[in-house]
């Protein structure tokens, strides 16, 4: 193409050397691949964010077009901060710490959920034999996460009060240190945390089950500048994560194996944990604002935040247009 036009002008000299050399160079940036999104990614270390450890495993993001950095942490409350404070643009957490960034006026986005589950249990030595036996001992938490909210059912199905235990929030990575040494006696948390704790002495720890207490949400997160400024680089990251979804239940074997290796849990514990995760990447608008609806109510009446603050409309919190998009395009 760029011959024939330039020979349009070959009694033109310069002029026919200028339009040969542009239009070869229209033609090279035409044909050059376009160069990768860069995108900051947090993930928490926990076997509910399977699509996340797949979709790195996978490569579904590169397949999007985009140039992955990706940070874990202990927490998906840790994510969150690190999503306030600029450190990544998309992340993992369940639904209470986004409640309560809300509550305190940080605008969190939740565009997706992975799965919903029961991720809790006890973790406690031997002389605890049932939750009822938490009255007066010393039991790990993380404040402001979903475990805090399941502490708190817990107590409350057991007839218990806060008053009655004494609560010591931790950083997840600390529980199992914290309980070997003798800090604490038992703490709430979910995989790997657990099996790294009967690790410790299978004769001294045990895990204690409550089902039907409380099923959490592990939600994809972001903020509503991202979702304002860059919503076609979102779309692309759902769309990695729409992938790594249908690649889990196609191998889920694969996936519980390789999640495994990721957050160093043994890949028969991921294994029998898989099918109580639950994984499928949605949107159940209603159902989940219901739930931070109630938590918010929690958190305000347990006075866990300022007296002064308003409870907001959670329905502008949960933003299903990334997800509609990402499942049309």
């Amino acid at each position: 193409m760029v011959t024939s036009i330039a020979a349009l002008f070959a009694g033109s000299g310069r002029l026919a050397r200028t339009v040969a050399v542009a239009l070869a160079a229209v033609v090279t940036l035409a044909s050059a691949p376009s160069r990768a999104q860069e995108i900051t990614i947090g993930e928490g270390i926990a076997l509910g964010w399977g699509q996340f450890f797949v979709a790195d495993h996978d490569k579904t993001w590169q397949r999007q077009g985009l140039a992955p950095k990706v940070s874990t942490f202990a927490s998906g409350r840790l994510v969150l901060d690190a999503l306030v404070g600029g450190g990544v643009l998309i992340g993992t957490a369940a639904e209470t710490p986004v409640v309560f960034a809300t509550l305190n006026g940080l605008p969190v986005r939740i565009i997706g959920t992975l799965n919903r589950h029961e991720p809790f249990d006890l973790v406690a030595i031997k002389d605890i034999k049932s939750t009822k036996d938490i009255k007066g001992r010393r039991i790990g938490y993380s404040q402001g996460t979903n475990a805090h909210y399941y502490l708190s059912k817990l107590l409350k199905q057991e007839g218990l009060a806060w008053s009655d235990i004494t609560a010591v929030s931790l950083n997840p990575g600390d529980f199992v240190s914290s309980l070997a040494g003798g800090a604490i006696d038992g703490f709430i948390w979910t995989e790997p945390h657990m099996s790294q704790a009967i690790a410790q002495g299978a004769d001294r720890f045990h895990i204690i089950r409550s089902e039907g207490l409380y099923n959490t949400y592990s939600t994809i997160i972001t903020l509503q500048s991202t979702i304002d400024s860059k919503p076609d680089l979102l779309v692309k990251a759902v769309k990695a994560l729409l992938e790594a979804d249908d690649n889990i239940r196609k191998d889920p074997d694969a996936a519980a194996t390789l999640t495994a290796e990721r957050i160093k849990l043994d890949p028969a514990i991921a294994k029998a944990f898989w099918t109580r995760a639950n994984f499928k990447l949605e949107l159940d608008k209603a159902s989940l604002v219901s739930l931070m609806e109630e938590q918010a109510k929690w958190a305000v009446d347990n006075k866990l935040v300022r007296p002064d603050v308003k409870t907001p409309d959670f329905n502008t919190v949960v933003v299903t247009s990334v997800l509609d998009r990402a499942g049309q395009d």
